[in-house]
């Protein structure tokens, strides 16, 4: 992390987030000063399950895990929180089920985005939400690589996520701020 300015989510957005920590929900957030940003198409890089308002399951490089809400926005530079429209609650108790299982069962994190018994973080978040019965969630066709090594491979990212939720709350702070509106 190379910043030139504090991150813009300050203890306003964090309490004004309380009231949507509502499990099932989804969170994804950004930074404008992490490396990630410069790798990962789109604004928000990173995503999360909120199962209680003080957990949130997630998967990082040491794999899926609890993190409180707090730590999961703090020093972030902008973050929104989405409601998915599950069929029923008992497909919502079962994504919830789901996210624990991972927990639990200490899921890796997948490095290469092709192992398909690892999650990086927004293919978690798709995992969830399809356990959910949320299943139509299309991916997006990323490029990698220069000529002539350049592929072409299928991720989920943020926007994916987004688009098949419902906002509930957003903080556009910092850089991006321009960019998502």
């Amino acid at each position: 992390m190379v910043a030139f300015e504090p991150p813009a989510c300050k203890a306003k957005q964090i309490l004004e987030m309380g009231p949507f920590l509502e499990r099932g929900n989804v969170i994804c957030r950004y930074y404008d000063y992490y490396l990630d940003g410069l790798f990962i198409p789109g604004v928000f890089t990173h995503s999360g399950i909120i199962v209680s308002p003080h957990e949130i399951i997630h998967s990082v490089a040491e794999g899926v895990g609890v993190v409180h809400p707090i730590d999961f926005v703090k020093d972030t530079d902008g973050f929104i929180i989405l409601t998915p429209n599950y069929p029923s609650y008992s497909d919502l108790q079962c994504a919830c089920g789901r996210a624990y299982w991972h927990v639990v069962h200490k899921t890796e994190y997948d490095f290469t985005f092709k192992d398909p018994n690892k999650f990086y973080c927004h293919e978690f978040t798709v995992d969830f939400l399809r356990a959910g019965g949320i299943k139509y969630i299309t991916p997006t066709v990323v490029p990698f690589g220069v000529w002539p090594f350049k592929f072409r491979r299928e991720l989920y990212l943020a926007d994916d996520i987004i688009e098949v939720c419902q906002e509930k709350y957003r903080f556009e702070g910092g850089n991006h701020a321009k960019e998502i509106k």
